[in-house]
């Protein structure tokens, strides 16, 4: 046979076999994630639920996927694409996944608005040098029946997998557990303002939870219904002793509750415990130069955290010098990230399920609690501070003025340190012998509960949209938890936890903090100069007043003259002095951030080269092995009386 011909039937027969085996693979569903956090893998509860669906009662999944996405959201289309692959190789008769790709104003893109609701989102590419904007679908349908469960828009924080399963179980449920929110002033379910004569929308905790939930609004006077798997209170000290009464009985008798006493809410400084309760609608219409119309008395709602385990000073208003980023080096003290500690401590190294899958909690002005004396209440820490902290109370904070009312928060120039951790938030999960055993979580703030976070979370942590993560809260997926916890369906909470982990070039960081520090440190000697020249000053014109006030031959007259020209002498001289301070101090913190930002620049060149270089260097020293490999075999098959110098 021709050496040709025989090549010709030996590549023939290995691209039939690469082809026959593809095909095996493909139909024996043969899968693997071999990334590091296999976010493509399906899980075994997901496989579970999917086993589920039954012919009977079939689910159809209706993707409307785009083909062409900006950079920053190719990952989470690979995942959804991912996950719903796996879902249809591996899902039974009773469960479809449909796949569609569709175009700009093509009918597919008409079918999803018309039928799901599902509309392309404009999306900022920053490739290529250019700023433009794209219409993206990535949105999915779930339909079982007359039961229907949209995800209009996975952004690139949320976790395909973790949606898609939220979804397909309140499909496939036959009915959702009740989350009950009582209303308080803190009207988080959303109101309508007489004044404003406007609807005031709910906060974005409330859509989330109706993902999951049936969330329904509680009349604080009335008995809570027997059905509702958990309560949420938000601001607890916002309610009567009566309403206070039925939040009490319904905790007693062992059901679950998720209770927020907030000493500084910042979304309303006026809903402090220590302020009066607002009147009802239609009363709180106030005289510009009386007094704010007040409420009904509030009830004793330290007493009755004390009743259920737990010590709250509502006047107390927690902090943390610990600040691990260096771009929020400004922000107060009293914004507590609750994360692993520079010495080592993790906060979440606690056993309770609320913590799963948490890394790092943003807690904003918020309050201390202890565990109650002569109580044998379980108190399981879930969030605090390090050792770094302290408190302030909330009248050092806060200003009244006669015509703008409350004021705050204000930083008060001193804060009482403490050595010990402060405790935020806790489980209470036992009571005494002879009372029901408790089921309440009880956190000392709500505005970790806002909307931003949601913001932050559904855009993975972009503060400015430049696709890159800045920053990465789980205050969604502490709330999330805690209302799962507190219901006993922990089915996702594990799932919630799974997604890509958020890598930071800890170098650089710490080339920050310095710097902040070297900066920190220059103005800490400009202000103790300028003090130091204040005070010396101050010092040279109260000897110059004595001087001329012991003079006797001077009348009352001539004095006042002396005085008044030695005072504006030495304030000539004290703010020249002051400039010259306030320059050296400029020009000492450019220098500073002038090489800061030039070591950074320098370290991110080193590591983008190393990016660049190093990945190819398998490839090319495998390549130069097989090369010199070819040539020693080349050289073997030559005989020795033709080689160069056999003679």
């Amino acid at each position: 046979m021709h050496p040709r011909i025989h090549r010709f039937i030996r590549l023939s027969s290995i691209a039939v076999t690469a082809i026959s085996l593809g095909y095996v693979a493909q139909r024996s569903n043969l899968r693997a994630d071999v990334t590091e956090e296999r976010l493509s893998q399906i899980t075994q509860p997901t496989l579970d639920l999917m086993a589920s669906i039954t012919p009977e009662r079939p689910v159809t999944i209706h993707a409307y996927v785009s083909r062409e996405v900006p950079r920053a959201h190719v990952a989470v289309r690979s995942q959804l694409l991912s996950v719903l692959r796996e879902m249809e190789a591996r899902g039974g008769a009773g469960l479809k996944v449909r796949i569609v790709e569709p175009e700009p104003f093509s009918p597919e893109a008409q079918e999803a608005i018309d039928n799901y609701g599902i509309t392309p989102q404009p999306v900022t590419s920053r490739e290529g040098g250019q700023v433009q904007e794209m219409q993206v679908f990535l949105g999915v349908a779930f339909v079982s029946g007359p039961n229907e469960a949209v995800i209009p828009f996975l952004d690139r924080g949320l976790s395909p997998e973790y949606e898609i399963v939220r979804a397909l179980r309140t499909v496939t449920l036959e009915k959702k557990k009740v989350v009950g929110v009582m209303r308080t002033d803190a009207t988080i379910m959303g109101n309508f303002d007489l004044q404003a004569r406007r609807q005031q929308p709910a906060w974005r905790i409330i859509q989330e939870l109706r993902k999951q939930y049936e969330v329904r609004s509680l009349n604080p006077g009335a008995e809570i219904p027997a059905d509702v798997d958990v309560l949420l209170v938000p601001q607890l000290s916002s309610m009567t002793a009566p309403n206070l009464e039925v939040v009490e009985k319904y905790v007693a008798a062992g059901r679950p509750a998720l209770l927020t006493v907030d000493p500084m809410p910042l979304f309303e400084v006026g809903l402090a415990p220590g302020e009066p309760m607002k009147p009802p609608p239609g009363q709180q219409q106030q005289n510009m130069f009386g007094p704010p119309p007040e409420g009904e008395p509030k009830g004793d709602f330290v007493g009755m955290l004390r009743k259920l385990g737990v010590e709250w000073d509502p006047k107390k208003i927690v902090f943390d010098t610990d600040n691990p980023h260096p771009d929020f080096e400004n922000i107060p003290p009293h914004v507590v990230f609750v994360a692993k500690r520079p010495d080592g401590t993790d906060p979440f190294a606690a056993d309770d399920p609320v913590l799963t899958g948490i890394s790092e909690v943003v807690v904003l002005f918020g309050g201390e609690l202890k565990p109650a004396s002569g109580f044998e209440a379980e108190f399981v820490p879930l969030l605090k501070t390090g050792t770094q902290g302290g408190f302030n109370t909330f009248d050092e904070m806060v200003q009244r003025h006669m015509l703008f009312g409350l004021q705050g928060p204000m930083m008060p120039p001193n804060r009482t340190m403490v050595a010990e951790p402060q405790v935020m938030a806790a489980r209470v999960s036992a009571g005494t012998p002879e009372a029901k055993t408790k089921n309440v979580i009880v956190i000392a703030d709500l505005d970790l509960f806002g909307d931003q976070f949601f913001v932050l979370n559904e855009r993975g942590g972009d503060q400015d949209g430049d696709g890159v993560d800045e920053i990465k809260f789980d205050n969604v997926a502490f709330l999330m938890n805690a209302i799962d916890t507190l219901s006993g369906d922990v089915d996702l909470v594990d799932l919630r936890g799974r997604r890509s982990k958020y890598r930071r070039i800890d170098r650089v960081d710490e080339m920050t903090k310095e710097a902040s520090a070297r900066r920190n440190e220059e103005i800490k000697v400009a202000s103790t100069t300028a003090e130091a020249d204040i005070k010396a000053a101050q010092a040279a014109l109260d000897a110059a007043v004595k001087k001329i006030n012991d003079d006797a031959t001077l009348d009352e007259t001539t004095k006042a003259v002396l005085l008044k020209s030695a005072e504006e002498a030495e304030n000539r001289r004290l703010n020249a002095k002051r400039e010259k301070i306030q320059a050296d101090k400029t020009r000492a913190v450019t220098r500073t951030q002038t090489e800061h930002l030039a070591a950074v620049r320098q370290v991110e060149d080193k590591i983008r080269s190393i990016a660049v270089l190093v990945p190819p260097l398998p490839a090319i020293l495998l390549g130069g092995f097989i090369f010199l490999r070819k040539r020693r075999r080349e050289q073997d098959a030559i005989p020795t009386s033709r080689k160069r110098g056999s003679r």
